[in-house]
């Protein structure tokens, strides 16, 4: 009996320590172990990571130009280095005369050359012009497009569907262009009004006071259509022509038809 309670004396006193040493050695067995895992991944090469295309910055995209020894150079082409052949044919062709014509003549006689006619500077036609102004004058308003206008006649405010050209009663008025005429009329608004078609174009001219022309009738650029009068529908302004140009049934700008004036 009394050596059982020396026995739970000693431990009673060692019990203390004894749970402390444990604690101790499973913190120390726990480490071990953790370090020993740490250092197995670390020997091992890690998977690369999986990205998408959107994901990447933009400077990866880019390849890097490296240099790579022993790939063959393909032959320089034509278009950035000429042959032997060609560099030969070259350099005869610029010791030959470029006019064939007049090495020739070059080789005949004095008399016999200074007896040929003279060759054009040009031998292009001169382009005629297919529109003209119907008459000399100024303009007073030009084509407003979509844009409104206020007319001084009717009191309102109303888009300017052609270009009015200034000039006096008697006044000469022409053909803006090689056209038939379409129409020839006495308008109460617009006065004497001739419609043309030529050139891809409907031409209007409005305020003649007299039409030479009828229905049916073909004319040339420059041929007389008329004189100028009176325009009612715009008789707040001095005498002028009102002109309308059409291209596929829409209001077009006559100014942009004729040449500028020098």
């Amino acid at each position: 009996m009394k050596k059982d309670r020396h026995a739970k004396d000693f431990w009673k006193g060692k019990g203390f320590y004894l749970a402390l040493a444990l604690v101790i050695a499973g913190a120390a067995t726990a480490s071990f172990l953790a370090i020993n895992s740490m250092m197995s991944r670390l020997e091992q090469s890690p998977e690369p990571e999986l990205f998408g295309e959107e994901d990447i910055p933009w400077q990866q995209h880019t390849p890097v130009e490296e240099k790579q020894e022993g790939v063959p150079v393909p032959p320089a082409s034509s278009s950035t280095a000429p042959s032997a052949a060609a560099s030969q044919a070259a350099s005869s062709s610029s010791s030959r005369p470029r006019n064939t014509a007049s090495s020739q003549r070059s080789s005949q006689p004095a008399s016999s050359a200074s007896s040929a006619p003279e060759e054009p500077a040009s031998s292009q036609p001169v382009q005629e012009p297919l529109f003209a102004s119907p008459k000399s004058g100024a303009t007073l308003q030009a084509f407003s497009g979509d844009e409104l206008v206020f007319n001084e006649t009717m009191k309102d405010w109303r888009t300017h569907n052609g270009m009015d050209i200034a000039g006096a009663a008697g006044d000469v008025v022409a053909a803006p262009a090689n056209a038939v005429v379409s129409a020839a009329v006495e308008d109460a608004q617009w006065g004497g009004v001739v419609e043309l078609t030529g050139e891809g174009l409907t031409m209007r001219l409005c305020g003649l006071s007299s039409i030479a022309v009828k229905k049916g009738d073909t004319v040339a650029l420059g041929d007389v259509i008329g004189k100028l009068g009176e325009l009612p529908a715009e008789s707040a302004m001095t005498p002028h022509l009102h002109l309308e140009f059409l291209r596929d049934g829409s209001y077009v700008d006559p100014a942009e038809y004729f040449a500028p004036a020098e």
